[in-house]
């Protein structure tokens, strides 16, 4: 593999390079200049990317190596799996797949046992297995692993790489890991985790046949350098994720308390939402999508008068029609906002759609209507039964459900109904 493909594999904004003997890729306005030895080059990323530390060190360390090309040789790296497996880890934004992910990639393409990664414990000042995959998964996780007198501290303390491909001879190798595990190692391979440029954790690959190589070493590294790329980036994105939801469920509350009628609704129809989708078996990205859709689904009651949203009388056609506009106005409000897709836009947008083409604003029909519609509408409706109204008592759960059983599969998805009963029976 060329250094150019290896760049693109560790930071993808990258599109191209300029040496004195030609260009690489394609040319933008957005360039870092690198020097390897005597040669000085132009990086270029994409133009609205803004370039990190990160990406500088990454592709400052790959400069440093012989990496032209792969050695590859039959018995050692499959190039397509190692590709594959890059891909698949630029797709995953949160810490503990990314790494569960990692180990499992790692353990295939370098045909051992098992791999590991250890976080250090800053009160502790030890290591302890976050992920391990083989043998000795489930058995070893509550172990602290020592700085002083263990191989992983050993890598961690040095902040360098290293193939022990002899274990026996190797004085500082910590035995109660293999005593607790009845799981024994015969060679390891490991590198440090860096958060920008600290060291905070190891990754460990085990027994290999024939011992691990310096082409593992190079492939260790490079998943050790797109893991501590997403250490970062998965922080930073935990923690805008946090902040975004507090700041939505701030608007959302302030919706709810204008609507005297409905306090607490976005919550309890958010709460309904996310816990219909896990029963139905969607994944972590839906249930974060679906939370947040559910969050802001009334969103556009901001523009809904008072004396039109608190209304105790019968609305009036016009101002029903006010009403109703509340959708469109939240998905308006919210399609300038980076945070807020498409798939979150259906949330204000679908949540009074019906399957019969009966609801608005748009009179959706059957498969017209996304996911996150059919069931916001199913725990919107939930919701307003199950809540005690100035014009009305709660209704209890059995005839909630009864009453949106009488339109299963005509207005409602009888699938996101059978999971907001399965979900019920369980609390």
């Amino acid at each position: 593999m060329k250094i150019f493909d290896k760049i693109k594999l560790i930071s993808p904004d990258f599109v191209g390079m300029l040496t004195p003997e030609g260009i690489n890729g394609e040319i933008t306005n957005n360039f870092y200049t690198f020097r390897k030895k005597d040669i000085e080059m132009l990086i270029y990323f994409n133009d609205f990317y803004m370039v990190t530390s990160l990406d500088i060190k990454s592709i400052n360390y790959l400069l440093e190596k012989d990496t032209e090309n792969f050695s590859k040789s039959q018995d050692e790296i499959d190039y397509t799996k190692f590709v594959e497996a890059i891909k698949n880890l630029n797709k995953e934004y949160k810490l503990n797949k990314l790494l569960m992910s990692i180990e499992k990639e790692l353990a295939a393409l370098l045909k051992c046992d098992g791999t590991s990664t250890l976080l250090y414990n800053t009160a502790k000042n030890v290591l302890n297995f976050f992920v391990i995959s083989g043998k000795a998964s489930g058995k070893i996780e509550t172990i602290d692993v020592p700085i002083e007198g263990s191989i992983a501290g050993y890598i961690f303390k040095n902040d360098r790489s290293y193939i022990f491909n002899d274990i026996e001879s190797t004085p500082f190798h910590f035995k109660q890991t293999d005593k607790k595990s009845g799981f024994h190692t015969y060679n390891i391979i490991g590198t440090t985790l860096r958060y920008h440029s600290i060291p905070v954790g190891v990754v460990e690959a085990v027994n290999k046949k024939n011992g691990f190589s310096d082409i593992d070493l190079e492939i260790l590294e490079t998943f050790a350098i797109i893991m501590s790329n997403k250490l970062l980036n998965s922080k930073l994105y935990e923690d805008m994720s946090r902040l975004s939801k507090d700041v939505i469920l701030s608007f959302a509350s302030a919706i709810d308390l204008r609507d005297k009628y409905t306090h607490m609704h976005s919550q309890n129809v958010t709460a309904y939402s996310v816990s219909i989708a896990k029963e139905m078996g969607y994944d972590d990205n839906f249930t974060d999508t679906i939370e947040i859709a559910s969050l802001i689904h009334d969103i556009g009651k901001i523009g809904i008068p008072d004396e039109i949203l608190n209304k105790k009388d019968k609305l009036t056609e016009e101002e029903f029609s006010i009403i109703k506009s509340h959708t469109t106005l939240g998905a308006e409000i919210l399609s300038d906002v980076d945070l807020i897709n498409s798939q979150i836009l259906n949330g204000p947008l679908e949540h009074h759609e019906k399957l019969d083409g009966t609801g608005y604003p748009y009179g959706k029909k059957d498969d017209q209507i996304s996911d996150i519609g059919k069931i916001l509408s199913v725990a919107d409706i939930y919701d307003a039964l199950t809540t005690e109204r100035p014009y009305k008592k709660a209704w209890n759960r059995e005839d909630a459900i009864s009453f949106l059983r009488k339109d299963q599969d005509i207005k409602h998805s009888k699938k996101v109904i059978d999971a907001l009963e399965s979900f019920l029976s369980k609390i």
